[in-house]
């Protein structure tokens, strides 16, 4: 997409939102009932072999999301900190999300992606401890976080149809940094909402610049369905690309079976990820088996179990393999 056609979209999308908000009235109301707090943590104890065997009490995540809202106004900011080995709190979300009728609606500033389930889905909801290595850990699209910086129009579908919610997005393409180059990443995503599940569809282009400065093509395709839980659930997503150089796809299959009495939840995972160079062909497989229980109402109880194994090959018929295998305990804390 040229700059020219980028910069037409912004400033088509600033100025609706601008006359909309010139045309609300603002009304007299204490500033603390409009702010609202709520966020989680995951703390746990982890074994695995992964780079060599070894186990460790680890804080994973933690997340504090600050929301105030006023009219059709409505400001996100969210603290983070994202482990192992990371101390650091950190600026995760920060934007504005103006509704501009009832169907329209415009975020802008620091936002976590839309793209697909699992990447757009937060973890506090999430069955297995971590996502689909397509889509995070691999390293897959959204290796370092979801948010993004740039502008997304939604549009809402008509109530009792089929529509789907839609959201067209023009961003930086370098997650929480400024952009490296001239060029702007663009996404579409489709999102249906059903009674008993969801599905959809995502795509985005653009480029991704390195700590180096190498650029490199930035791009995917994504599939999801959702079957929600009742008591059996099935939930799949297959995600296909191209990132730092290298042709990326997976997909995960993913089962569940929420117990009698609603609190315990058993579930299964296999997943796929494949990385392919000029040069070099990665390969990655698991099973993951879990079981969950809600404490109450702010607690929950995870334990994991993953076996894993990387493979990789390259010139010369030169091939390495290794396991990756964990075990994982984790709490949940939530409070909203």
């Amino acid at each position: 997409m040229t700059r020219l056609v980028v910069c037409m979209v912004l400033i088509a999308m600033l100025v609706t939102a601008a006359t909309a908000v010139a045309q609300e009235g603002v009304e007299e109301e204490s500033w603390y009932d409009r702010v609202s707090m709520s966020g989680y943590f995951h703390a746990r104890y982890i074994d695995t072999d992964q780079e060599g065997e070894y186990d460790t009490f680890d804080f994973r995540r933690m997340y504090v999301t600050i929301r105030g809202e006023m009219d059709r106004t409505t400001g996100i900011i969210t603290f983070s900190r994202v482990g192992p080995n990371d101390p650091n709190i950190d600026l995760y979300n920060a934007f504005v999300d103006y509704k501009i009728g009832d169907r329209y609606a415009i975020q802008f500033g620091q936002v976590p992606t839309w793209f697909g389930l699992e990447a757009w889905e937060g973890s506090s909801v999430r069955d297995t401890l971590e996502r689909a290595k397509i889509l995070e850990g691999g390293p897959g699209f959204y290796f370092a976080g979801a948010p993004d910086r740039g502008i997304w129009l939604r549009r809402a579908p008509t109530p009792e149809t089929w529509e789907p919610l839609i959201i067209f997005g023009v961003w930086n393409g370098q997650f929480r940094s400024d952009d490296a180059n001239d060029d702007k990443n663009v996404s579409l995503d489709l999102k249906w909402n059903a009674p008993w599940g969801q599905f959809g569809a995502s795509w985005f282009d653009g480029t991704y610049v390195d700590g180096t400065g190498n650029e490199a093509d930035r791009g995917a395709v994504d599939l999801y369905v959702r079957l929600f839980p009742a008591p059996w659930g099935v939930q799949a997503e297959w995600a296909d690309g191209e990132l730092l150089g290298a042709d990326r796809d997976g997909y995960y299959l993913h089962g569940s079976y929420l117990m009698p009495n609603g609190t315990d939840k058993v579930y299964g995972r296999y997943q796929e990820f494949n990385a392919d160079t000029a040069m070099t062909s990665t390969n990655y497989e698991a099973w993951t088996l879990g079981w969950a229980r809600e404490l109450d109402e702010n607690n929950e109880i995870t334990v994991e179990y993953t076996d894993g194994d990387w493979t990789s090959s390259g010139g010369e018929d030169q091939s390495s393999g290794g396991s990756d295998d964990m075990f994982g305990v984790q709490w949940q804390y939530a409070f909203r």
